[in-house]
């Protein structure tokens, strides 16, 4: 009979690149906050993306990375980051997030629920629900805990950011 050895994995995992949706809600905050917690080890590469419809992309960018740079250095993981922002209707916001994920393959995609219930979210769309069923990676939403629900001046303090003079770690 023949006999198989298992030996452990020695070394550190292999870097995730890993896609989040963000769209600057508590929510959303959350999620991100849950990624860090959770999700992103050192070396891995989060890649953020933005879909807006009217804003100019120099604001929503400036604003995305002043929230990635908070919570980065609330969380203390060497995490290498982009932004990429994306015009679009926010009616088509999972149509272009799906795109994306096809065109850079990461490892998953996350973002966060809004928490609306099964019906709200059929009449008014969700995004989470339509990268559920289109997306081309696996995908996780990450829901807000009922405690961050209660504590949502917190993660808006997050969301105004706290500036210290770090380098750039944007790729």
């Amino acid at each position: 009979m023949a006999q198989s050895i298992v030996s452990p994995v020695v070394g550190t995992p292999a870097s995730k690149n890993v896609l989040f949706a963000l769209d600057e809600s508590t929510h959303s905050i959350a999620a991100l906050n849950w990624a860090f917690d959770y999700l992103l080890n050192n070396g891995d590469k989060l890649t953020t993306v933005v879909v807006t419809d009217k804003e100019a992309s120099e604001a929503v960018l400036s604003r995305v990375k002043t929230l990635l740079r908070a919570v980065w250095q609330s969380n203390d993981k060497n995490v290498s980051m982009s932004v990429r922002v994306l015009h679009g209707s926010n009616s088509k916001a999972g149509e272009l997030i799906c795109k994306l994920a096809a065109e850079v393959n990461p490892s998953m995609l996350v973002l966060g629920s809004a928490g609306k219930s099964h019906v709200k979210g059929l009449l008014v769309g969700s995004v989470s629900n339509y990268c559920i069923s289109e997306a081309t990676v696996p995908v996780i939403v990450a829901r807000m805990r009922p405690e961050d629900e209660e504590d949502r001046g917190r993660l808006a303090a997050i969301s105004a950011g706290r500036r210290r003079s770090i380098s750039p770690f944007f790729a």
